[in-house]
């Protein structure tokens, strides 16, 4: 049986298209290609069975968001993520709102294409093969801890606990905290970046860029930036529920509260090793 992520990349810039599709499969992955719009629709009418679909915003005849339309209507279950420019990045949030799992700027780092491609299948796979999970509780199961950042903190704290090394998992966001400990909303790898875009309008920048170079980030503050309606889950709740949160509001860790304090996180991962524990 093969059990490699089955992944469709479709862009018109076919070298772009020919150096990714060798770097995914050199990662274990099985890459279909596409061209255009058609020859996506095409793929899935007839190879069928993608877990992911890597899809471009910008390519003429059809775009990326009306590709991804007619994706969706063949394929519901199939995960597809967003290649999107500076200049479209209104059509990558559009696409969003249209059934798109998340995307991604261009020209992305491998790294989080990859990552993002294996948290997409997660998704999916959940999407197909439906468990029926144990009733158990949020609090029954180890928790992660968290940076405590203030939204007095600067960006530059962020980026430094973003950045640093885990044998985990890369962190893609912080959670801000007041003194008492009560959430009030996260900062992403993406609010960064487009914070250091904005200032520097003129070039592309990667989370590489910002890493190598802290000073590309404005002097603002945590506050100033951060998303404050922030998804979370009881310590009380059942995992059940979480989980089924999670994937609706497509996130990978989610903060556990209990009597309104933030005491730690979720990740989607613990959910997938508890159920294998308890379908064993």
């Amino acid at each position: 049986m093969n059990d490699k992520i089955r992944v469709l990349l479709v862009d018109d810039e076919q070298q772009f298209v020919i150096s990714m599709a060798r770097i995914l499969k050199i990662r274990g992955f099985e890459v279909t290609s596409a061209y255009d719009g058609y020859q996506a629709i095409d793929a899935v009418k007839h190879g069928g069975g993608f877990d992911v679909v890597v899809l471009d915003v910008k390519m003429p005849g059809m775009d990326g968001v009306e590709t991804l339309g007619e994706i969706k209507k063949r394929a519901p279950d199939t995960e597809v993520i967003m290649l999107t420019g500076h200049a479209s990045l209104e059509s990558g949030t559009r696409a969003m709102r249209k059934g798109a799992y998340d995307y991604l700027m261009k020209p992305c780092d491998i790294e989080d294409l990859v990552e993002k491609i294996r948290e997409a299948h997660e998704a999916e796979t959940i999407k197909r093969n439906p468990v029926l999970w144990p009733r158990k509780r949020v609090r029954e199961i180890p928790l992660h801890s968290f940076s405590r950042l203030k939204p007095e903190d600067s960006l530059e704290k962020a980026l430094e606990v973003m950045s640093r090394d885990s044998e985990e998992e890369s962190i893609e966001e912080v959670h801000v905290v007041n003194g008492e400990d009560r959430l009030q909303g996260i900062v992403t790898r993406r609010d960064l970046l487009n914070e250091a875009q904005k200032v520097h309008a003129g070039t592309s920048l990667t989370w590489n860029h910002l890493v190598e170079s802290p000073r590309l980030l404005p002097k603002k503050k945590l506050k100033e930036v951060l998303r404050p309606q922030t998804v979370s889950t009881q310590a009380n709740a059942y995992l059940t529920d979480a989980a089924n949160q999670m994937i609706l509001h497509k996130l990978r860790r989610m903060p556990v509260v209990r009597a309104g304090r933030m005491i730690g996180v979720i990740r989607l991962e613990d959910v997938f090793q508890y159920m294998d524990q308890e379908t064993e």
